[in-house]
Order: C-alpha cells, then structure tokens, then sequence
C-alpha cells in the first residue's frame, strides 16, 4: 500500500525560477544527460553539461553581474567546514545590526531570503487562513502559503497601469478577506515597480493583526530608495531581505529578516539548526564591508539597463518601466522568444510562469554580454525569426 501524502501536499508543485537550467540544454541537444554512475565517461559529460552552462549569457536571473567583491574570495578561505556553523551566526548578526542600524534582537540570518519565507508563512498561516498576494510577483509567497495549508487570493495588478499597485483598491480588496499575512515584494519582480514610504505604511497601519511581509531583496539596485526600518515601530510587519542578488552570492544562500523581537523570536522557533553554514556566514561577514563596490557597480549595471532599454525600444519592443535593475519587454510568445535565444547562447526569463505569456525578463550583465544580446535579437528579427 502506497503511503499517502497529505492532500495539499500532494497537489505542490515546484517554482519555477530564472538560472541556468540543464534540461533545456539536452533538450536542445547541446550536451548529454548526466549519467546515473559515476565513471570516468560520466565525469567527462557532466564537464560537458557545466561547460555548456557557461558559456550560456544568463540575463534571465537578477544579480550582480560583475560578481562578488573580493573580500568575499579572500574570506572563504576562512570556513572550516569540519565543525558545525555557529547557529545563531553571532558574528554576521552583530556586525550586520552596526551596519544598518536596527537592534541585534530585531534581526534574524537565513539560507536565503526564500527560507525566511517559509518560515514567515508556517509561523503566521494555517489551514483556512486568507493570504492576500498582489499578482504577478514571486511566486516563492504563494508556495510557501500552500505548504503551511492557507487560502492564497491575488489581487492581479493591470497591464493597463504598468502593473503599478493601486493602493486604496488593494486595502479595499483585502479588507474583504481578513487575511492573516499579506506578501510584497519590493522592488516588485517581475514588474520592477516600486512602492514609496506612505503607499507600504497606510497598508500596514491598516491591517494592525496581520502579518505584512515586505520582501526587499532587489532594493540595492533601486534609486532613490527609502529606508523600511522607519516602519519597525509597527508590530506586524516582517521586512525580508537576501544578499544573494548584490554581493552575487546566489550559490551561497544568505538572507536576514527584520522585524520586533516578538516575531524573530517566533521565527527562530522554526528554523533548522545551522541553517547557515560556515562558508556564506564568512562570505556575509566581508560582503557587509564592501557598499563601495556595490555603489558602483549600480553604476555600470544602470549604464548597461539603459543601453539595453533604449536598443529594445528602437526595435519597436515595449518595454514596462522599471524602478530597479531589471525590466519585462513585451514579445509576443515568451516561452518561443526564450527558446530561440537559447539555441543561440542567451539565456532570458519566460514570464509565463508568472502568468505572463507575452513577455520576458531581461536583467543586464555586463556591456560586452548586452551588446551581444542586442545583435543576436537585431539577427533574430531580420530573419524573419
């Protein structure tokens, strides 16, 4: 007899998300599948698979392009990984909380910002509860509603306006569903709208009893940014931040929360013991000495947006304003769009997990890699493709 899963478990499928996938590229005949025994022909395909990879132009994931600093190679050396992590990353907390001013009691480190997520949905959501997600965004919220067994309403934000919030309609829309959280993310992805100070504080102030998750994890990238930890006088509100997307540490998992003690202290609960290992609370450690090198690689990655804009919009693409590093661009049929610039060696973001069929997510790289993406789509149209 077959064991049986839990009816809402069962029915869970996996996000999806931007990054270079291997399928596609066997599918596209571009190398072999890994083989399932480890042999010195297997060793050999899966070097074929990872060189492949690289040589994939990745705009379809949104962080630093020019890597991380180089206090970051230097302190990975630093990690023994034979001995446990330090479970309440003690070092990383204490400086992180100098370097932005909030409370060493209001913050908490995580592996990832997506794992913060979830512990904010087990913690705060439960069967029958009502969770309100502005659509389309992340879609690492509505996952994490369905594994803790809440209810998700979306309030689908129109094309018509830019995919821009409207602020009173959504606390009307909300209103009606007494939610128990309510998930932003700001900058927005895949949108790269971003709400002001008084749109985010009317929201929280009104709704006092629900958990209002504010999820900043491209706001490095976003100018004229405002500063959240205004808003941690309210009792309710989670603020979620990763160091994946500006110190280019996505294959280390690091993220921090913000919020009072009472919630932290509820999140702590839950989280795995060692939950950040050693390496990324090291590599954390010399990220947070390195703003200089984040200033200006905004720079270059605001030059390379711009470029990237003004090229799509001179081939008659419509392109969705943006407030952060990365933007949509209308295509058509995004998932044929995608495919076509894969076969090529360009790697963009379908949007139709999103609920986005027509269009695509572009974040730069470097100028080099944005020229070439330019004359490859330039070809791709003059061809009739």
């Amino acid at each position: 007899m077959a064991l049986q899963v839990r009816p809402h478990i069962a029915n869970i499928q996996p996000g999806a998300h931007g990054g270079i996938n291997f399928s596609p590229l066997v599918r596209l005949g571009m190398t072999s599948p890994p083989p399932t025994k480890t042999s010195l022909q297997g060793a050999q395909r899966r070097s074929n698979l990872s060189q492949h990879s690289k040589e994939i132009l990745d705009f379809s994931t949104c962080c630093n392009p020019y890597g991380p600093p180089r206090s970051v190679q230097g302190a990975l050396a630093k990690s023994d990984i034979a001995l446990y992590p330090d479970p309440d990353c003690r070092e990383f907390i204490d400086l992180l909380s100098g370097k932005i001013g909030a409370p060493k009691e209001n913050l908490i480190a995580t592996s990832g910002s997506t794992e913060l997520l979830r512990l904010a949905a087990l913690a705060y959501t439960g069967p029958g509860d009502a969770v309100v997600i502005p659509s389309p965004t992340y879609g690492e919220y509505e996952l994490a509603c369905k594994i803790a067994n809440a209810r998700t309403l979306k309030y689908e934000m129109r094309e018509s306006s830019g995919f821009r919030l409207a602020v009173e309609d959504f606390i009307s829309f909300a209103r009606k569903y007494r939610p128990s959280a309510i998930f932003f993310c700001n900058p927005n992805n895949p949108t790269g709208q971003y709400l002001g100070f008084s749109s985010i504080t009317k929201i929280v102030s009104s709704f006092p009893a629900t958990l209002i998750v504010l999820d900043e994890a491209y706001l490095s990238f976003t100018e004229d940014a405002w500063d959240s930890l205004k808003l941690l006088h309210h009792p309710n509100i989670l603020i979620v931040r990763s160091m994946t997307k500006d110190f280019a540490l996505a294959g280390l998992r690091l993220g921090y929360g913000i919020a009072c003690k009472e919630i932290i202290n509820t999140l702590k609960k839950l989280r795995p013991p060692w939950n950040v290992n050693s390496t990324a609370q090291q590599a954390g450690i010399a990220a947070l000495g390195s703003y200089g090198y984040i200033r200006k690689c905004n720079t270059l990655i605001r030059k390379c947006k711009n470029y990237l804009i003004s090229q799509l919009e001179s081939l008659d693409y419509q392109v969705v304003a943006t407030d952060t590093n990365f933007f949509l661009v209308r295509v058509g049929n995004a998932t044929d769009f995608q495919s076509r610039l894969l076969a090529r060696g360009f790697l963009v973001r379908d949007c139709s997990s999103f609920g986005l069929p027509g269009y695509i997510r572009i974040a730069p790289r470097r100028m080099q890699d944005c020229r070439s993406l330019i004359t490859t789509i330039r070809s791709m149209r003059s061809s009739g493709k």
